[in-house]
């Protein structure tokens, strides 16, 4: 059965109005996400709906995760117009737009809907968050080289 954009939307919006039942992709997510402040500013950046900012941030909270500011804009494609270095996502097509980019880096972390998803320039991918801070290491080093 397929739904269209919106049902999925309105749906995910949903789901975070009950924020306490969602669970994080991985355990001590709060510890491994708090690690990227070592290099610097960590922002969460999210496209989703006005309504669910709110619910996420309380669900951020209560995962223990550190951040420096929760930046929204209006879509996630959105997310690619920022002046971010490295990106973080586990969407493709914030990938996508991306690599045809040298100056910003992104990293994929993989889930269902991106694992077929072609590692281009400038993009890593990496399949759990205890990953994700080495390669930040070497990509700000690289840059910095």
């Amino acid at each position: 059965m397929q739904i269209t954009k919106d049902e999925f939307f309105r749906t995910l919006d949903e789901a975070w109005f009950d924020w306490r039942t969602i669970p994080p992709t991985e355990e001590h997510i709060g510890e491994k996400v708090g690690r990227l402040l070592e290099f610097g500013k960590a922002d969460i950046v999210t496209g989703r709906s006005l309504e669910t900012v709110a619910p996420a941030n309380f669900w951020l909270k209560e995962q223990g995760i550190r951040f420096n500011s929760l930046v929204r804009t209006e879509k996630g494609n959105d997310k690619a117009k920022l002046n971010y270095d490295v990106f973080i996502d586990d969407s493709s097509e914030l990938m996508s737009q991306l690599s045809s980019d040298s100056s910003r880096d992104g990293i994929l972390y993989t889930q269902p809907w991106n694992r077929e998803y072609p590692i281009r320039p400038h993009i890593s991918r990496v399949n759990s968050w205890n990953q994700i801070p080495g390669m930040v290491h070497k990509i700000v080093t690289a840059k910095a080289g």
